[in-house]
């Protein structure tokens, strides 16, 4: 606490305005430095609204990219799923045709031995009897 020197008026008028001039300086040094420091806490809380906002941006993108993940994963697994169906689909048409395709090749197989078989017995056929005229013919005595 500052005390100042009394004289017959009071107290020394000098000393009294240099100290409420220090006290003026300091005071307005401590409005300066108030001023600014609540600017820069406006400052700072504006950046840190637009943090929030950042943060809040970035974590619905996040989101957003999670659903998205998710629905296409769900897709490619019901495409995998359809792709698979289609496939056994294919392959039990495929061996359907082929047992088809082999049925119908054994029974042509078979119309075939019996027609060699019916072929080889006509051709045996003609050359016994072609013997037997041969046969016949060397019983005459032709002489020429």
């Amino acid at each position: 606490m500052k005390r100042f020197t009394i004289t017959h008026e009071g107290y020394n008028i000098d000393e009294v305005n240099r100290f409420i001039d220090i006290v003026i300086k300091r005071l307005e040094k401590l409005n300066n430095d108030n001023s600014l420091l609540q600017m820069k806490i406006s400052s700072l809380e504006e950046e840190l609204k637009k943090e929030k906002h950042e943060e809040r941006k970035i974590a619905d993108a996040i989101l957003a990219a999670e659903q998205t993940s998710d629905r296409i994963k769900n897709l490619a697994r019901e495409e995998a799923n359809m792709i698979i169906e289609e496939a056994r689909n294919n392959a039990n048409s495929i061996v359907h045709e082929a047992l088809l395709t082999a049925e119908k090749t054994e029974a042509e197989a078979t119309i075939l031995k019996k027609n060699i078989t019916v072929y080889k017995n006509r051709i045996k056929n003609i050359i016994k009897s072609q013997l037997e005229i041969a046969d016949e013919l060397d019983k005459y005595d032709l002489d020429i």
